[in-house]
């Protein structure tokens, strides 16, 4: 059968359904892959093109954020108001790419739409069809708040494309731990399988550290809107600490955290599941692929939430004893490093999340009954 995979053109977007588009694809289904980016789908391997080749995202992004009078953090108090403004966000940046997905597809058409939860192409797409629209839950706590706000933007694209409703039939792929799903979705729970770009790994990250391994990262879009020297207490902390950091930020700039302490490591950019595999720990920005990341891979968190709906997710984390969550970088100090590190309950409640997510079916088991609901 023939997969068209659509996605907003952020890597939080793109690679957490990698995995399921590779199970497809080695069952013997064609896949094609729309999105913004389309270079970071090519480097995993799989055929894609660009929807929206004059748009930017970032600059998308930074037009909505200002219309809300909201800027990139987010506080905790806001998250009602991040659901409105959010729902038009993804509207906006998924709205861009639905006309030349519609115009590409129309010299192939697909026999199932695979699309993340916040991606509005893929419901539309599918309906016009006639075919089924699975979507992949991005967080541990999913986004169904924002998706049904962000439905309310897009009267004007469905009329145009003579589409009135959602596709008859439909899937969800539901990816978060059992012991963390505050609410039910009607989903198929399938283990994720993180994919995190595809890289030369360097020698450093091959070999067992000499001792306990703490990974910084704040994600691949904050450093591109922050002041990274907002973060600056969290290497003096770790300075303090009797352990290896390694600072993941990419290509940013990293001169406003200051000097580097002779213990903390300028990783820029590898892929974070190699990374995590060798950790203990993260410091991190409670992103939802980083997040669940850290849950595959069984280590402990201390968490900055930036935005409403990370700090959502950091309360996961938290109820289900997995770390410790501060209101701002500031307040981060090596005692509070030294926990998360070594304290063993939390530790075990790690370990436990890490062994009910290998328990979970994989994509390749998935593979059968989505060709069960073609048909």
């Amino acid at each position: 059968m023939r997969v068209l995979v659509t996605t907003v053109g952020l890597v939080g977007h793109i690679f957490p359904l990698v995995s399921i588009a590779h199970a497809l694809r080695a069952a013997g289904h064609e896949i094609l892959w729309a999105t913004p980016q389309p270079e970071l789908v090519a480097k995993a391997g799989l055929p894609a093109f660009d929807p929206a080749p004059t748009a930017n995202p970032m600059e998308i992004i930074q037009t909505v954020l200002a219309k809300y009078g909201l800027g990139f953090q987010i506080s905790r108090d806001e998250y009602a108001k991040e659901i409105v403004m959010g729902g038009e966000l993804l509207a906006r940046l998924g709205e861009v790419t639905i006309d030349r997905t519609v115009a590409v597809t129309q010299g192939w058409r697909p026999d199932l739409v695979l699309h993340d939860e916040l991606q509005p192409a893929g419901p539309l797409i599918a309906s016009m069809y006639g075919v089924p629209a699975v979507e992949q839950v991005l967080s541990v706590c999913g986004y169904r708040e924002i998706r049904d706000e962000m439905r309310q933007h897009l009267d004007e694209v469905y009329d145009r494309h003579d589409v009135v409703g959602p596709p008859e039939k439909s899937a969800f792929l539901d990816t978060r731990p059992p012991s963390m799903r505050h609410r039910e979705f009607d989903g198929w729970s399938m283990r994720l399988v993180p994919y995190s770009g595809s890289s030369v790994l360097p020698d450093w990250l091959l070999e067992p550290p000499a001792r306990p391994r703490v990974a910084i990262t704040l994600g691949t879009t904050t450093p591109g809107f922050m002041d990274l020297s907002a973060f600056r207490k969290v290497v003096e902390a770790a300075s303090q600490v009797d352990a290896e950091f390694v600072l993941a930020t990419g290509d940013a700039d990293i001169s406003g955290f200051g000097e580097l302490p002779g213990n903390v490591r300028a990783a820029g950019w590898v892929p974070l599941h190699s990374l995590l595999q060798t950790c203990s720990s993260m410091i991190h920005h409670v992103g939802g692929g980083t997040s669940m990341t850290g849950l595959v891979t069984g280590i402990t968190h201390l968490t900055m939430p930036l935005s409403a709906d990370a700090w959502q997710v950091s309360e996961q984390i938290m109820k289900r004893g997995l770390g410790v969550e501060v209101a701002t970088p500031d307040e981060i100090d090596a005692e509070m490093i030294r926990t998360v590190l070594f304290d063993s309950s939390m530790r075990a409640a790690a370990d436990e999340v890490k062994a009910e997510i290998a328990a979970m079916p994989s994509p390749a088991d998935l593979v059968p009954r989505l060709e069960e609901l073609v048909g």
